[in-house]
């Protein structure tokens, strides 16, 4: 893993993010970044930017009921197969899922809840 992308797509506003405080705490040399449904064309520019220099990427996709559409640069990114990149997807998130399945270039594992995905971090990192 070469760097971390966490996209929140929960209704949550929480400043204080602890999966990337675990991933800080695990790999501490790594590049973290977030952004969510309420980021910015800029913040989103960043995330892009990340994922084109770091093809050894792990993007966890935390579901909620935020806009999709919102995100759609970062999503084009996502959707092109990276051999090396990894999507992890937590929780509810319909239409990414699908959006994956028509792809078998992207590797992605579904993730129950953000307890599985501490226990694959920490088994990962």
């Amino acid at each position: 893993m070469q760097a971390f992308l966490l996209i929140d797509l929960s209704e949550e506003s929480k400043f204080e993010k602890p999966i990337l405080q675990l991933v800080r705490q695990h790999a501490p040399a790594i590049p973290v970044f977030d952004v969510d449904a309420k980021s910015d064309a800029t913040l989103q520019q960043y995330a892009v930017r990340l994922l084109q220099e770091n093809p050894e990427t792990v993007v966890c996709v935390k579901g909620g009921a935020g806009d999709l559409n919102r995100l759609m640069p970062l999503l084009e990114e996502l959707l092109l197969p990276h051999p090396q990149r990894h999507l992890l997807l937590v929780g509810q998130q319909p239409r990414l899922l699908r959006m994956l399945q028509s792809r078998p270039g992207i590797a992605y594992t579904f993730l129950a809840d953000e307890d599985a995905l501490r226990q694959f971090l920490t088994e990962s990192v």
